[in-house]
């Protein structure tokens, strides 16, 4: 039940509720109401559920007040004039989008071969709705995520990328997600659909442009189906305004020899809570998470992992770092779920945290949910800070304080960096990692 006092979280429902009605208007639905229906339900379970406080357990460690403090609205189509603001297109397919709004002028639409779709949202849902598969949304299994059902029922726009039968792109496709306005709320919604013997390299990139003086709101989900045999590869690159609160989710199903690696890289954002929910449905299919995050001053950033294995013979690796420093704060929370049926499954889980200052703070809660015999499951978890002896010997030889410590937080990261492959080659992602190595860390 909802609490009828006037506190923040209430105050924040009874906004959204009202920002509803005021745009379900304004809203695109496919020929046959489905997504009418979609937005209904989501509005209700929101409205019988709320948002979530300190109280409940996925975020425990996580607060929204700066979310609740602001009575976000629904940004509507702008045409900045930002070609000169946004980095060259480094493959032939891309997509951008401006304040959650596609921007035709900016993309890059070139033919993909055998007859893969790369388009946006809208155009799917007014013209072709019969793209949507029945299996669509993933959300309706995701009732008591409030953020899923927020995005649901405002949900209007974002990437939609189907992969045919026997298809595999040799380029990446890089999906541009940029924000201009202040105070405005943005919901996002991703379709990617990799079909059997399949392969696709998917980057999302979320900016924002530094003249934003108020906090905006993202809200992005992406949803992930991949057929039997198929390969998909997925960057997550967060690196927008200081002010900005970026609430993301990411959802996947995976058939039989299904592969899916994630690769998640939160940088820069006021609040950033990025989760990935992964359930491996067939024998053998696989997953591989890895992530890097890095927090400075009054940062908060939570990344959250849910592998369900629900069948026998799956298998899972997942491995996070994190930076913090100043008085940022850091929360990994991974769950491995291992059902009764899969047997001779294996799940590994590691995540390593680098405190650089005295107020700076981490919260890690590897957890493992088994319910099966004969299967391979570790996790672990480390916290420490930079090695003193390391720092000496490297001062010793001549290096300042700073270019020590930005040579041992580099060798820190070295692995992870090393374990996600297009990290450091690839321009629309190292352009990124650049100005996260170039940072001169502090001790406070």
């Amino acid at each position: 039940m909802i609490d009828t006092k006037l506190t923040p979280h209430s105050l924040a429902l009874s906004h959204y509720l009202s920002e509803y009605q005021r745009a379900e208007k304004n809203c695109i639905d496919t020929p046959e109401k489905r997504l009418f229906a979609l937005r209904q339900a989501a509005i209700q379970h929101l409205s019988k559920r709320g948002f979530p406080n300190l109280k409940h357990p996925d975020w425990k460690y996580t607060s929204l007040i700066p979310f609740l403090q602001v009575p976000f609205t629904m940004a509507a189509p702008t045409t900045p004039t930002l070609e000169n603001s946004i980095e060259t297109a480094s493959s032939p397919y891309r997509l951008v989008f401006i304040n959650g709004f596609f921007s035709h002028s900016l993309s890059k639409t070139s033919a993909l071969p055998n007859n893969a779709r790369l388009t946006h949202l809208a155009n799917i849902i007014t013209h072709h709705p019969e793209c949507l598969s029945k299996q669509w949304p993933l959300s309706t299994h995701h009732e008591k995520n409030s953020f899923i059902q927020l995005n649901t029922a405002f949900m209007h726009d974002g990437a939609y990328v189907y992969i045919p039968k026997n298809t595999q792109l040799t380029s990446p496709i890089e999906l541009l997600f940029i924000t201009t306005n202040d105070n405005h709320f943005t919901p996002i919604r991703n379709i990617i659909i990799a079909e059997k013997n399949s392969r696709a390299v998917i980057i999302e990139k979320y900016i924002s442009l530094n003249t934003l003086t108020a906090p905006c709101f993202n809200n992005t989900v992406s949803e992930c189906f991949l057929a039997e045999e198929s390969c998909v590869e997925h960057y997550k690159l967060i690196d927008e305004n200081k002010k900005t609160i970026h609430i993301g989710n990411i959802l996947v199903e995976q058939q039989a020899k299904s592969e899916f690696s994630a690769y998640s890289i939160a940088l820069q954002g006021a609040l950033i809570r990025s989760d990935i929910s992964l359930k491996l449905c067939q024998a053998k299919a696989r997953c591989h998470l890895k992530g890097l995050y890095s927090a400075q001053g009054k940062q908060h950033i939570a990344q959250q992992t849910i592998i369900d294995h629900a069948s026998p013979d799956t298998h899972s690796t997942e491995f996070y770092k994190g930076i913090i420093d100043g008085h940022a704060r850091a929360v990994f929370d991974g769950k491995l779920i291992v059902r009764e049926k899969a047997i001779k499954s294996s799940a590994q889980q590691l995540n390593k945290n680098l405190l650089l200052s005295a107020a700076a703070e981490v919260i890690t809660k590897p957890q493992l949910e088994i319910f099966a015999d004969d299967i391979f499951c570790t996790h672990g978890a480390s916290i420490g800070q930079l090695d003193e002896t390391a720092l000496f010997y490297l001062r010793a030889r001549g290096l300042t304080e700073t270019n020590a410590r930005s040579i041992l937080i580099k060798a820190f990261i070295r692995d992870i960096l090393q374990q996600m492959p297009l990290l450091n080659t690839y321009s629309f992602l190292s352009h990124s990692l650049k100005k996260l190595l170039a940072i001169d860390y502090e001790t406070i």
